[in-house]
């Protein structure tokens, strides 16, 4: 591990560290640390920058909502992108079998 990602990996288990001892602040470090990558991501799969938004706006929401279930022990980059991959995945599925 290169000395940035290891800062970024203590920054970011850091700020999670924080945000489940209850600090309102250190979720919105995390979103804006992170959204504009993976809005890149999530639209370079997608090809809708609209819906990428969207699906953006779904991947913050379930990590909040999931976030005390995540393994420390893991890296939170790679939980967000699998995460984000797995939704966007989802949509391009749904566009090839819409549902009826």
């Amino acid at each position: 591990m290169t000395a940035v990602a290891a800062a970024r990996e203590f920054d970011d288990a850091h700020l999670v560290r924080r945000h489940l001892e209850g600090d309102p602040q250190a979720f919105g470090s995390l979103v804006d640390r992170y959204q504009t990558h993976v809005l890149t991501f999530v639209n370079g799969i997608v090809g809708d920058r609209e819906r990428a938004e969207d699906l953006v706006l779904d991947v913050f929401i379930r990590i909040y909502r999931h976030l005390r279930w995540f393994d420390r022990r893991r890296e939170f980059q790679t939980w967000i992108y699998a995460i984000a991959s797995h939704l966007a995945e989802s949509e391009l599925r749904g566009r090839l079998h819409p549902r009826s």
